[in-house]
């Protein structure tokens, strides 16, 4: 597991994944995010944080288009994925959500099996050519997650069937089938105990090696442990991002220092 020492290194010399500029997003007449610009480094974890409220799952969802779903939404502004607008009108929002993966707060398996779970996703964009490559897929996927040594002999019974913890695992597998570029992770340990969050926090520190990952989550010493890079949110602006041991040990604005101390949130 990472800790506060990793070296600043870690995250400026990868390459730039996603960019957002200027995003603003209204539901209605509510300002929820305003005027955000942030860059997602490649395989690097980048941890959102802030209190409740702030936007930062707004902004999380703005990243696959999940906010596409809510009609009074409205987002402004410019995001790419490897330098391309993934809100220009040629992009198919299912295309973009295989690329861009997302695993939510609460477990929820589909009421399938534990293979068909994580081979839904591969199936519907027809990734593989036949049985045996879907196999492989599937049983890649779950050990991704560190689900496959637990699961192995019993695909067929039902995902909804495991614990809590699996369940999450299980879902982690389904984001990573589709072999996406980048996992959006909102919350993914709030509904967890102690040991099924450690698990998926050791998890995520082995995903950033392949993909980019990006977590929204309430718990600050979460975003200490698993980030190399944490934004924090307050009232729909993004006050300061940056290097998680700066912004942990060295905040430069007054509001981060705040909520860092557990006076504001």
């Amino acid at each position: 597991m990472n800790d506060m020492s990793r070296p600043s290194e870690v995250a400026e010399t990868t390459d730039v994944k996603m960019s957002a500029q200027n995003v603003d997003v209204y539901y209605g007449d509510n300002h929820a995010i305003k005027d955000v610009s942030v860059d997602i480094a490649d395989r690097t974890v980048t941890a959102f944080i802030g209190p409740s409220g702030c936007g930062k799952s707004t902004f999380l969802r703005c990243l696959n288009r999940m906010n596409d779903t809510i009609d009074i939404c409205r987002v402004e502004g410019s995001i790419q994925l490897d330098g391309e607008d993934i809100y220009d009108k040629r992009v198919d929002p299912v295309q973009l959500r295989a690329k861009v993966g997302m695993v939510f707060q609460k477990p929820n398996p589909f009421p399938k099996s534990i293979y068909d779970n994580v081979a839904y996703g591969p199936r519907i964009h027809g990734l593989t050519r036949n049985r045996a490559e879907l196999d492989e897929v599937v049983e890649k996927a779950l050990r991704r997650a560190a689900l496959w040594g637990e699961v192995k002999d019993r695909l067929s019974a039902p995902g909804t069937g495991l614990s809590g913890g699996q369940q999450q695992r299980l879902c982690i597998a389904r984001a990573v089938a589709t072999a996406p570029e980048v996992l959006l992770m909102d919350e993914p340990c709030s509904a967890l105990d102690p040991i099924a969050t450690a698990q998926v926090e050791e998890l995520i520190d082995e995903l950033r090696t392949n993909f980019s990952v990006v977590i929204v989550t309430h718990s600050m010493q979460q975003a200490a442990r698993v980030s190399q890079r944490t934004a924090f949110f307050h009232l729909g602006d993004l006050v300061e991002f940056g290097e998680t041991g700066q912004i942990f040990t060295n905040p430069q604005d007054p509001r981060t220092e705040s909520y860092i101390t557990g006076r504001i949130g």
